[in-house]
């Protein structure tokens, strides 16, 4: 047990290190510069803020205030400052960046030789167009032009927007540079992606925006239409939904078939006095309706289908499956559901479509309302019909035993590592009465897809790791997540959203206050047949580089952008060496893969070498899942990967028929594997080692502000030197890159 005694002596020990680490010769010799930079930087972001005043101190130039956004309460990056002036400022402090690290880039001056593209040609027109850029005499690297791209995608996205620039300023001033390069960007040409179904085009639809806040019955209104309709589909963001409306189309006796990457399923003909829509002419029976996750949408004929989150047309990662069934779905009505953020980029669109779009607003059921005061990390005062959100899977099972133990009451937890049976379950238990679960501790993953009666959303920290550091959460993620609470059968006519930090309830207030950013661009990804195409101009060049050099060379309207390429890129090298065709690989960069999971990984690599190789494989053959039950974290979050190296092999299957096999196996092995997680649940506890002082400090500060003074301490007993070095990085990582 940990005595107080033995408190004062670790803190002791720490202040000590910090302070023997302050006096290394290392650190004095990079304070000045740091300290300097620092405040000339800040010094000119708190000019910025002075002269836009009030509420206006938040986004981007309060970033530079707050380490960009990594202080705990610094605002939502979607939320700017109104003066253009600023902004435009502000972008051309990020271009200026954005030029440099161009210049200095591996992977560009990589991707120009593969291009064809010597040093000497290199360094010569990189140092015309970064001094053209400077001068203002590009026009779409101009600040106020970048403005736009920096709210939608970010700094990472601008990098790539200089790279691809550079091309289409060479197109223009040295075409000769580059072999081809007219052929090329007329392969990479995604202006007019409407083009890419002409047989939709010579269809009239009729399109149907259904917006409003959560709660607002938008959805309910569309799936309406839906179930009074002879064909139809539901194109759902989330294979939860899809089988929710799978589930209660059926329930009410209208057929409606699953079609998901990893899972197809018929109505069962006969049962609830379900009958088939008609028959096919040899006999087979039809189906009318079709509830499919949004990457699946069948291009058929229908008479409606609905799109739903439209606004998630906007999403770096996925955005392209909502433009393509916007642009694509042959469907007489197309209705399209979600926030109004997403009505001008819609609107914009089918203006190009010559169609025009019907708004139908909607106001929330119930009413909502931030809490006067936080509950100041007293989880005494949780109470049943609460859902804490924390946005760090550890944190999720310290949450869950520190409410039980201080207040009896028992938690169900929902995130998102968890299987969509898992978390059905899970949600299942937390709504009935009478189950013993009062409480629901959950991650964002709460924001859409399962209905839940939350009668108050507390939240842990308005931050979120998402890959890079410590990030505020965006308004529309605050807005989605809290406007759960108060929904219909949640027992409460007022839903109330609060935090666990004092210093956070301000900021949650204004932005569930105010309405998200306007969508200004649409999501896109390039057509199998277009990289099959570049591929052959570059036969010798790895696939893996391909896409990030089509994406250099590409032409984008500005209603669109193209998709990280990020995830894909991972896959694409774990499988760069495999005799496999560019459209099987194609296929295996969109397969439901995080390369991040080791077990995940390794499954990739060996179902990709059955696919290559032509063998037939079994999903023992691969699958290696351990038989006793998870009781630790560890054992738990290993079952959770097998579960989703099964539903890839279940995913690869209908994508790959004849080299996955034995589909009825896979099936028994992921519902065993649902089976022994669900049974985890219920009896893992957090690690006794972990708790105490560390959770606190994990819930008051952020587990990065721990783990940082955690790393710090470490250092401290090693070179003097070497402490300088990455005190100095993680000093770097919070002014962003500004030192």
């Amino acid at each position: 047990m940990l005595t107080v005694r033995g408190m004062l002596r670790t803190q002791r020990r720490q202040v000590g290190c910090i302070r023997y680490f302050h006096e290394t010769a290392a650190w004095q010799r990079v304070k000045s510069k740091v300290k300097y930079a620092a405040k000339r930087e800040r010094t000119e972001a708190r000019g910025l803020l002075q002269r836009v005043g009030g509420e206006s101190e938040t986004g981007t130039a309060r970033e530079l205030l707050s380490g960009h956004g990594k202080r705990r309460g610094s605002a939502p990056r979607d939320v700017w400052p109104q003066d253009d002036q600023i902004n435009a400022k502000f972008a051309r402090q990020q271009r200026q960046l954005s030029l440099q690290e161009f210049r200095e880039d591996e992977g560009v001056r990589t991707r120009c030789a593969n291009f064809g593209i010597d040093k000497a040609t290199f360094e010569k027109w990189s140092s015309e167009f970064i001094r053209d850029a400077e001068d203002e005499k590009l026009e779409r690297l101009q600040g106020s032009s970048l403005v736009p791209k920096l709210k939608r995608e970010g700094r990472g996205a601008l990098e790539r927007f200089v790279a691809n620039q550079f091309f289409a300023y060479l197109s223009e001033r040295a075409p000769d540079v580059v072999k081809n390069i007219g052929y090329l960007r007329r392969i990479s040409d995604m202006r007019y992606p409407h083009e890419w179904m002409p047989d939709t085009r010579r269809l009239p639809r009729k399109i149907i925006m259904h917006v409003g806040p959560t709660n607002s019955g938008k959805t309910y209104h569309a799936l309406q239409r839906l179930q009074n309709s002879t064909a139809g589909v539901y194109c759902s963001p989330l294979r939860l939904l899809a089988f929710e409306v799978y589930q209660r189309m059926n329930k009410a006796g209208i057929a409606c078939e699953l079609l998901t990457g990893e899972d197809r399923r018929l109505p069962n003909y006969g049962d609830d006095g379900i009958e088939p829509t008609g028959y096919s002419t040899l006999g087979t029976a039809v189906t009318g309706l079709t509830s499919c996750t949004i990457e699946m949408a069948p291009l058929k004929r229908c008479e409606v289908a609905v799109i739903d989150e439209i606004q998630m047309i906007a999403d770096q990662h996925r955005g392209w499956a909502w433009t393509a069934a916007l642009l694509n779905l042959p469907a007489s009505e197309l209705h399209l559901c979600g926030e109004e953020s997403a009505v001008p980029i819609v609107k914009r669109i089918c203006e190009t479509l010559d169609e025009d779009v019907e708004v139908r607003s909607y106001g929330r059921l119930g009413a909502l309302q931030t809490s006067k005061k936080s509950l100041e990390y007293d989880w005494k005062r949780i109470r049943p019909g609460d859902c804490v959100v924390t946005f760090s899977r550890q944190n999720i099972y310290n949450v869950k035993q520190t409410i039980e133990a201080q207040t009896g009451l028992r938690c169900a937890v929902i995130y998102g590592g968890l299987p969509p049976e898992a978390r059905v379950e899970q949600a299942r238990l937390f709504n009935e009465e009478g189950t013993g679960y009062d409480v629901l501790v959950a991650s964002d993953a709460i924001g859409m897809g399962i209905n839940l009666s939350i009668k108050r959303v507390v939240f842990t920290a308005l931050n979120k790791f998402d890959g890079g550091g410590l990030r505020p959460i965006s308004v529309s993620q605050t807005r989605q997540i809290g406007g759960r609470a108060g929904r219909f059968g949640s027992g409460s006519e007022v839903g109330e959203v609060t935090t666990m930090a004092p210093n956070e309830l301000k900021l949650l207030a204004q932005s569930m206050s105010v309405q998200p950013p306007m969508i200004t661009a649409a999501g896109l990804k390039p057509t199998v047949e277009a990289i099959e195409t570049f591929s052959h101009q570059f036969p010798s060049v790895p696939f893996s580089q391909l896409w990030p050099m089509f994406r250099d060379i590409a032409t984008m309207d500005d209603e669109y952008f193209l998709c990280s390429f990020a995830d894909q890129e991972n896959i694409a090298q774990a499988i760069e060496d495999l005799p496999m065709t560019v459209r099987d690989r194609y296929q295996f960069l969109y397969a439901p893969i995080n390369m991040r999971e080791e077990v995940v990984a390794t499954c990739v690599r060996r179902y990709a070498e059955y696919v290559a190789y032509g063998r037939q494989c079994r999903v023992g053959m691969v699958v290696r899942m351990p038989k006793s039950l998870p009781t630790t974290r560890e054992s738990l979050k290993i079952f959770e990967q097998w579960h989703r190296a099964i539903t890839l092999f279940l995913w690869l299957s209908y994508h790959f028929p004849e080299s996955f096999v034995e589909i009825e196996e896979a099936m028994d092995m992921k519902a065993q594997c649902e089976r022994m997680i669900l049974d985890g649940l219920a009896v893992i506890k957090a690690d006794p080692k972990q708790r105490a002082k560390r959770d606190i400090d994990d819930f008051k500060f952020g587990s990065k502000a721990r783990k940082d003074k955690d790393a710090s301490d470490k250092a401290a007993a090693g070179d003097s030197g070497e402490q300088g070095k990455q005190h100095l990085k993680r000093i770097k990582d919070l002014l962003g890159d500004l030192a």
